[in-house]
């Protein structure tokens, strides 16, 4: 008769219990060129794909990027930070490189290269997030937009990127909803998007806009650099616009409906219709301390008024 012991028992129960019980999910997983998704995305054994470490990282957790190359596109629907270390690639031949659909979350994204490579459809969409920042980041070649934000209630912040080769506008701040909400962007630059550079549209939101634009470029787009337009019934925007230059683009800054703009110590030249309107009753406002000269259309569709 075979006698199983007490200590033998338990040491089996228990290891059945650990081969049952899944395995935690990790707070900081790593992509490599060399990766493999099947396998468990550490540091030893990194996965491929940005969404597979998407789907493995736990919520508030990191994916570091180890060496250049492609990670795919990728959904993000939880509180994450992307490192890309400014050498990771998104290429995207079709649909959107990477899109955010993460209520109440807030999300990191720094040093992507994200390329439409002239098929691909949207850069960064962002549908819903507490908090976005996104930073050294390089977004280029989609066929609409480079960075679209429709999220009801957010927090944006983008820094030290540049959007360029966009067939629509390099970036879309749109809110949907009835929450006030805020952008900021800080060295940012939109180089030859077919339409605008930065556009704040309050058409689909009652609540207000606050938007900062300080020390960026919008150049060569094909309609205006800085546009804001709302409706009259819609959420009234105001933007502050500083130590920042709108050139050789259709328009420079262009106010419309229901919107202020304050520009300071900033330029606006070379642009081919006009330099800075505001029309509809929108407002623009200026501290008189512009250069604004060298606009094929005229300076000022409306007079200023000036904050000295």
């Amino acid at each position: 008769m075979t006698r199983i012991t007490t200590t033998a028992f338990a040491a089996s129960f228990v290891a059945i219990g650990l081969t049952a019980t899944p395995a935690a999910a990790q707070n900081r997983v790593f992509v490599a060129a060399q990766g493999a998704d099947g396998n468990p995305c550490t540091f030893a054994s990194p996965c491929r794909t940005f969404q597979h470490a998407h789907d493995t990282v736990a919520a508030g957790g990191e994916i570091d990027v180890l060496d250049p190359a492609g990670y795919g596109s990728v959904t993000i629907s939880k509180s994450i930070s992307i490192q890309g270390h400014g050498f990771a690639g998104i290429a995207v031949a079709s649909g959107n490189g990477i899109t955010i659909n993460a209520p109440g979350s807030d999300i990191n994204l720094r040093g992507l290269l994200i390329d439409g490579i002239g098929s691909g459809t949207i850069g960064i969409d962002i549908l819903s997030g507490a908090s976005v920042t996104v930073e050294e980041c390089l977004v280029r070649g989609f066929t609409a937009t480079g960075l679209v934000s429709s999220s009801a209630s957010i927090t944006l912040a983008v820094s030290d990127s540049y959007l360029a080769n966009n067939g629509t506008h390099g970036i879309s701040f749109q809110p949907t909803g009835s929450d006030p909400v805020f952008a900021t962007f800080n060295r940012v630059e939109t180089y030859n998007n077919g339409s605008h550079g930065i556009v704040v549209n309050g058409s689909s939101n009652t609540a207000t806009i606050n938007v900062t634009i300080y020390n960026s470029v919008a150049a060569r787009n094909g309609a205006t650099g800085f546009l804001a337009q709302s409706l009259v019934n819609k959420a009234p925007i105001t933007i502050m616009i500083f130590l920042s230059v709108s050139a050789n683009n259709v328009a420079g800054i262009t106010v419309n409906f229901n919107s202020t703009v304050f520009v300071g110590q900033s330029v606006v030249t070379g642009n081919t219709i006009t330099g800075w309107s505001a029309i509809n009753g929108g407002v623009l406002s200026s501290y008189g301390s512009n250069q604004v000269n060298g606009n094929a259309g005229g300076e000022v569709v409306m007079p200023l008024a000036a904050l000295k």
